[in-house]
């Protein structure tokens, strides 16, 4: 009976501490408000010479798949602010420029930098806040200029060498697994895109062998 008590016991500790891997970070290159992978025959978001902008969004109430989120303290997925650290790589450069809120956000939250965005190598750390809750929903967070060279990727990080805060991660109502109102990538959710890799088509690749078929 002891034992079947220890195991309920420690099955409830995991379940308490374990994240909810629940939201949605993306990027968009298109415009069209969405975050696509190659093989499904839609535009896929992948970065070239031509891409001078990417759309930073996040979903708080629903994961990649559509199911909804569910905050362990029973709150709702608010939104007041917003920080995301990007990293680039692959077979080229972005070069970082400006940031450009569309939260209305009035204050940085970057700790270094000018406040709000800073760079350094292949990362770039982005935050800004608010006084003010906005309800739960699919949110575009704004947009940020680059420059592009070569056939380089974007995606989200969890730290960077930038700052020992740098995370990717928004302000809430729900408390989250620090109890700091914070929802976390990598700790509260895992679900996060950055862009494709864009892989030329040569004669070697499965991409140059299906073109001699069509």
């Amino acid at each position: 009976m002891n034992r079947c008590l220890l195991f309920l016991v420690a099955v409830a500790a995991l379940l308490v501490s374990a994240p909810a891997y629940s939201q949605y970070f993306f990027l968009d290159v298109n415009g069209d408000g969405l975050n696509h992978m190659s093989g499904l025959g839609l535009p896929v978001d992948v970065l070239n010479s031509g891409v001078t902008s990417v759309d930073v969004y996040v979903i708080t109430d629903k994961n990649r798949d559509g199911s909804d989120a569910i905050c362990s303290s029973a709150e709702p997925f608010t939104i007041n602010q917003y920080e995301f650290t990007l990293r680039a790589g692959g077979r080229g450069n972005v070069t970082y420029g400006a940031w450009t809120d569309n939260m209305g956000f009035t204050f940085g939250l970057v700790l270094c930098g000018d406040g709000t965005l800073c760079t350094g190598g292949s990362d770039i750390w982005i935050g800004k806040g608010s006084a003010s809750q906005l309800a739960p929903g699919k949110y575009k967070l704004g947009t940020l200029g680059i420059t592009v060279s070569g056939l380089p990727n974007l995606s989200f990080a969890t730290s960077s060498t930038l700052n020992a805060n740098a995370q990717t991660a928004f302000g809430s109502n729900c408390d989250g697994q620090r109890f700091d109102s914070l929802i976390r990538l990598g700790e509260d959710f895992g679900d996060a895109d950055g862009t494709e890799p864009n892989i030329p088509v040569t004669a070697t690749t499965w991409g140059k062998i299906k073109k001699q078929y069509q």
